[in-house]
């Protein structure tokens, strides 16, 4: 005599469980791969370098602190320095400002691989 359970759970768990008292022959299992067809991807030693370039509105408002604070200029506006300057210590880059009306020059000198620069003095344009 065989005996059959079931055991159907709501279709939304999507689990339907079923015993029988007669044991069911069951399929060996697949066998394991004789060959791999993966190839991993090239990898490299190293990374490549992503220059670290200055803050162009930053540097711009920090050139305009220290003229007004540090060399006591009145009347500073319409600062204008490059873009895309690279943090490397040692590179220089001129800015240019309006002081009490008269265009400016402004040398900019970065000093470590932090992005820290030195602001010096403003020069006729």
């Amino acid at each position: 005599m065989r005996w059959l359970c079931a055991v159907v759970v709501p279709a939304i768990l999507g689990v339907v469980a079923a015993c029988d008292a007669a044991p069911q022959p069951q399929s060996p299992p697949p066998p394991p791969p004789t060959t791999s067809s993966y190839t991993p991807p090239p990898t490299s030693t190293s990374l490549p370098v992503v220059p670290r370039e200055l803050d162009q509105a930053a540097v711009e408002e920090g050139v305009r602190k220290v003229l007004t604070e540090s060399f006591q200029l009145k009347d500073v506006t319409d600062v204008d320095c490059p873009g895309k300057q690279p943090v490397r210590v040692g590179h220089e880059f001129t800015c240019t400002a309006s002081v009490e009306g008269e265009r400016r020059s402004i040398p900019v000198t970065v000093k470590t691989d932090e992005g820290r620069y030195e602001v010096g003095a403003p020069k006729p344009a």
